[in-house]
């Protein structure tokens, strides 16, 4: 990872940086999912707003709740105090068809990564969820991650205000969200924020590229806000914009060195603002729940975190569906689909070598279909297809034009192009109501595999030393504990 550099100012955004610092600092502290706060506030059980009891796919009482701002409910089974605080713990183990050299994942003073098999505390969490007044509500996320990155971060921040009026006939709610990363306000399975599998492993080889706002989220170096509305619960639409959080405030959320994007190829600072929107429609028909949107994100991007060269230009825009059916109060069927296009003009890449082409895209497909039994059971298959520019250096992870390829995460060819199957399920045993324990803990087990038939630009030999597309197919079990 490059390290790095102080970039001078953050132009017109920093107005809204120093409001969205000011607001994070004063809600009292005392990756994503039902917190066991959000029960005990409501009185319900985490299967009233969470398909499979945990989260985070929302049911429509669940969706109506993130949209009213968190506030929901006055059960507060815990002193006030204490009734918004969560903690969860998750756990993994870890195997990669072939295995890699010790360290790959993860090297800090504390230990590193294995050759294979690995067994990791992926992080610990502390939440403050819930609501802060009459119409203030919060989602606060702070991890802790021991093993891997041995760092404390802000990973989720979602603090919104909303209310509700009619116009014209019309039922409208409305409300602003600051928040701290591109689709965290959204509620569907087909944005990053919030998308299956809901985790994933940090000891297995990745593909080179990566749909651009899935970096953002998993680097979660950004913050802004956003104003959004929902007319007639059947139409959507929110506008924003964000930005890289200032030096000192990422400092402070443990996100800007460890977690931050300056190891991804499409990494770096966001310069100025980024234009950000969401909408969507969506209607219910019976047991039918059908939505069609659109998402995306526009900056200028200072590459790898090095000032003094430019910017590249990024937009990304999504086309995104959801379906669900609900065919008994036992079965549940959900099918999903999400286009992603990524246009990177790269003017400063290519001054600093770190790229071959001015111009770049990336073309990502996702289809996802899931069946869920008595909200505890469920089974999902989904596919994945990257296709894009062929660029040798990006690709390479940047290591240099000239440079020999990266073993194991290189493209020899310089081709992004990835396909990817999975497999998964999931047992959530509690959270339907039935037991006295339902608002004090939750926990989930999640089992999944991932096979590639393609990787970084081939079947085999993808990386110019041996390496094949399925040496890197994937069994990853999970535990998350929440209480």
């Amino acid at each position: 990872m490059v390290k790095p550099l102080l970039v001078s100012g953050i132009k017109s955004s920093l107005f809204l940086t120093i409001i969205i610092s000011s607001l994070l600092s004063i809600i009292p502290f005392q990756n994503a999912s039902a917190t066991a706060a959000f029960s005990r506030q409501t009185g319900e059980p985490c299967a009233a707003c969470h398909m499979q009891s945990y989260g985070p796919w929302l049911t429509q009482l669940g969706q109506k709740f993130k949209l009213d701002g968190y506030v929901a409910g006055n059960a507060n089974i815990l002193p006030d105090i204490l009734n918004p605080l969560s903690a969860e713990v998750v756990a993994s183990y870890t195997n990669t068809n072939v295995g890699v050299p010790g360290g790959t994942y993860y090297a800090n003073e504390n230990s590193q990564s294995g050759r294979n098999n690995n067994v990791i505390n992926d992080w610990s969490a502390i939440y403050y969820t819930g609501r802060v007044a009459s119409k203030i509500g919060s989602y606060l996320q702070l991890n802790i991650a021991p093993q891997t990155s041995h760092s404390l971060s802000l990973a989720m921040a979602d603090i919104r205000y909303a209310d509700h009026t009619k116009i014209a006939g019309s039922d409208v709610t409305y409300g602003i969200t600051v928040n701290n990363a591109p689709t965290m306000s959204d509620f569907w399975m087909s944005t990053p924020a919030w998308m299956y599998p809901y985790t994933s492993s940090s000891a297995t080889v990745k593909p080179a590229a990566t749909p651009w706002l899935n970096a953002l989220m998993a680097g979660a170096n950004t913050a802004g806000a956003t104003a959004y509305t929902m007319i007639n619960n059947h139409i959507y639409l929110e506008a924003g914009g964000y930005t890289s959080q200032a030096q000192n405030m990422a400092k402070a959320d443990g996100v800007w060195a460890n977690g931050s994007l300056a190891a991804s190829p499409q990494g770096g600072l966001i310069d100025g603002g980024a234009p950000y929107w969401r909408m969507f429609l969506q209607h219910t028909v019976g047991p039918h729940t059908m939505m069609v949107g659109t998402y995306g994100l526009a900056a200028k991007v200072i590459p790898q975190y090095q000032s003094g060269f430019g910017t590249n230009s990024y937009q990304e825009y999504n086309v995104d569906s959801n379906y669900s059916y609900m065919f008994n109060a036992d079965h549940m069927l959900m099918a999903s689909f999400r286009y992603t296009r990524d246009n990177m003009q790269m003017n400063s890449s290519v001054q600093q070598q770190l790229a071959d082409n001015v111009n770049n895209n990336l073309d990502t497909v996702m289809l996802m279909g899931m069946w869920t039994y008595k909200q505890t059971y469920n089974m999902t298959l989904a596919w994945n297809k990257m296709s894009g520019t062929t660029d040798a250096t990006l690709y390479n992870l940047a290591s240099g034009q000239g440079q020999a390829v990266n073993a194991i995460t290189g493209s020899a060819n310089g081709s992004p192009n990835t396909n990817s199957f999975m497999l998964g399920g999931d047992y959530v045993p509690f959270g339907k109501g039935t037991s006295k324990l339902d608002p004090y803990l939750n926990l989930r087990f999640s089992l999944q595999y991932w096979a590639y038939t393609q990787f970084n630009g081939a079947s085999s030999n993808y990386d110019g030393n041996g390496r094949n597309a399925s040496a890197n197919n994937t069994l990853y079990f999970s535990t998350n504990f929440m209480f």
